[in-house]
């Protein structure tokens, strides 16, 4: 991962009072399930979209901790047309995406350069500020697959306590 210095940021263009990537769905999205010790996940989720973390790979070595990120947004749900996605986090590039360290990832500098944002990994997500999307930047528009984010201190929060209690754990074995 690379630090805050070695990391150029760039201002996105912003459509209205967000960067043209981010969908306006994102400034809904909430906490509905913090973590607990006995379920070390977090969903947060509005009407329109849904991103549950939780702990990948139960067999692996504590030390090399990662996590599912899916998501899911809605699209017509009469229909249950919905868009879902999965994607591998390690706990440095899911700090980075919720704005818990200003880390970037080692292939994430062409997402800023192009897209503009303070921190990014291709294939995982980008991040401006409190604005992030999953898995990559969209247009903004509807019918993009790609969930956004506004990241609020609740979120911060929960993902943080999440890493907090996985690292605990760690040290307790």
């Amino acid at each position: 991962m690379k630090t805050a210095e070695e990391t150029t940021t760039s201002r996105p263009k912003f459509n209205g009072g967000w960067p043209e990537w981010f969908h306006h769905h994102g400034m809904k999205m909430s906490v509905v399930a913090p973590s607990s010790l006995n379920k070390p996940a977090v969903t947060i989720a509005s009407n329109a979209a849904k991103v549950i973390i939780k702990e990948a790979f139960e067999g692996r070595p504590k030390e090399k901790r990662e996590w599912f990120v899916n998501w899911e947004v809605a699209r017509f749900r009469p229909y249950d047309e919905v868009v879902r996605g999965r994607r591998v986090f390690s706990s440095e590039e899911l700090a980075a995406a919720f704005g818990i360290t200003t880390d970037s990832g080692d292939h994430g500098q062409w997402l800023i350069d192009r897209y503009g944002g303070e921190s990014a990994e291709q294939e995982l997500y980008i991040r401006y500020g409190d604005f992030l999307n999953i898995p990559c930047p969209g247009t903004g528009n509807d019918g993009d697959p790609n969930v956004s984010i506004f990241i609020t201190d609740e979120i911060r929060d929960a993902v943080f306590n999440l890493l907090e209690a996985a690292a605990k754990l760690i040290s307790a074995n």
